[in-house]
């Protein structure tokens, strides 16, 4: 008997971790801006994001290596603000630009067949609308 109820509040246990991930869904915001981080030389406008018009991807397609409200930018993850770094891991243009990556803009709008692809189509001209 104390081995069933046992195995049972395991079991409940278990299926609590996993499930409240779940039920606990993150509000994201309808629209933002991104930004070059600090140290980088754009040399395109910056880019007006939609999250709810991004609301049925998962959040860990672009937020793949920690919380959702944490930017590309951030310490550890596409900080490299070299202008010359395309390529690299860490490269901040590579997070947004990459076509052979599916967590990048580009290479998921590729894959997808849909959104834009081009610079004129994210980026408007800098000091214009």
């Amino acid at each position: 008997m104390k081995k069933a109820l046992l195995s049972c509040l395991m079991c409940a246990a278990l299926v609590g971790f996993v499930a409240l991930p779940v039920v606990q869904a993150v509000d994201a915001p309808a629209d933002g801006v991104i930004k070059a981080p600090e140290g980088f030389a754009a040399t395109q406008g910056e880019v007006k994001f939609s999250h709810k018009g991004h609301a049925k991807v998962d959040c860990k397609v672009c937020h793949h290596k920690g919380e959702a409200t944490q930017k590309c930018a951030s310490a550890g993850c596409h900080d490299s603000t070299d202008p010359k770094d395309k390529t690299s891991d860490k490269s901040f243009y590579r997070a947004f630009h990459d076509m052979k990556s599916e967590n990048s803009c580009m290479g998921c709008h590729k894959k997808e067949a849909k959104g834009p692809t081009k610079c004129p189509e994210c980026h408007p001209k800098k000091g214009g609308a």
